[in-house]
């Protein structure tokens, strides 16, 4: 490809055959070889053009200079810049970029079932022990001692270690079949409460569908030690003597 023609310079002799700009004391166009004689004169563009205009200079041929080296960033400046971010003030990002990459391991993970190594709960009926809701049936059942909703009743879980929580799976109930299940209480809503070994809280209420059998419940939560369930409302405790009803609670965390 044949380079593009530079402008013609103010007072340069524009060649009439090629319009080739050529310097003043030539008598021939430097690119076509037509006579300069009758050649018109490029004019001088407006003042307001002349100082917006960057003057090019002109090389003869062997002496154009190198063309400057690109200046580059180097490789490593970005990730210097994100490492700054996290160990500097950025604690906002930091805490974010944190909770993502947890979220991406969740899902990456296989939820591996987790057993508390003690149960206790803030009251139980004779015969319904907090143990119960973890013994790993779904016939036998927690309930608390006094009879109605069980508004504020709760079990509390303790785990021999900090774990990351990733689900719960809770039976609603006395028991999967549908014919003793209808004959106490059911939870309507359940708050979990995740406390990490610094103390710190995390709360989730989730409402139940008043069926029988298994229902999950995603709750991500890193380095419990403790995870209390309370009851905060509940179905069919209208009536003498009727409890809500736990039959089982299942804890999953991640490997």
């Amino acid at each position: 490809m044949e380079p593009e023609e530079p402008e013609p310079e103010p007072g340069d002799l524009i060649c009439g055959q090629c319009r080739a700009g050529n310097i003043p004391t030539r008598n021939y166009c430097r690119r076509c070889g037509a006579s300069l004689l009758d050649a018109r004169v490029a004019p001088k563009p407006p003042w307001w053009r002349r100082l917006l205009r960057r003057r090019r200079r002109r090389y003869a041929p062997g002496e154009r200079p190198a063309a400057p080296r690109q200046w580059r960033l180097p490789r490593f400046v970005p990730l210097l810049a994100v490492l700054l971010l996290l160990a500097g003030g950025g604690s906002l990002f930091r805490a974010e970029a944190l909770r993502a990459v947890e979220a991406v391991r969740d899902r990456l993970a296989s939820p591996q079932q987790l057993h508390a190594v003690r149960v206790t709960a803030s009251s139980a009926q004779a015969g319904h022990d907090p143990a119960l809701a973890v013994d790993g049936t779904t016939d036998k059942y927690w309930a608390p001692d006094t009879a109605g909703a069980g508004q504020g009743e709760f079990l509390e879980a303790t785990f021999a270690g900090p774990v990351r929580l990733l689900d719960l799976v809770v039976h609603p109930g006395s028991s999967p079949v549908a014919e003793k299940f209808l004959q106490q209480g059911r939870p309507a809503a359940l708050q979990f409460t995740a406390t990490d070994r610094e103390g710190r809280a995390t709360s989730r209420t989730v409402r139940l569908a008043d069926v029988p059998g298994q229902q999950r419940f995603h709750f991500a939560v890193s380095d419990v030690v403790t995870l209390r369930i309370t009851v905060q409302g509940a179905y069919g405790t209208e009536g003498a003597g009727r409890r809500v009803a736990l039959a089982e609670v299942e804890f999953f965390k991640r490997p």
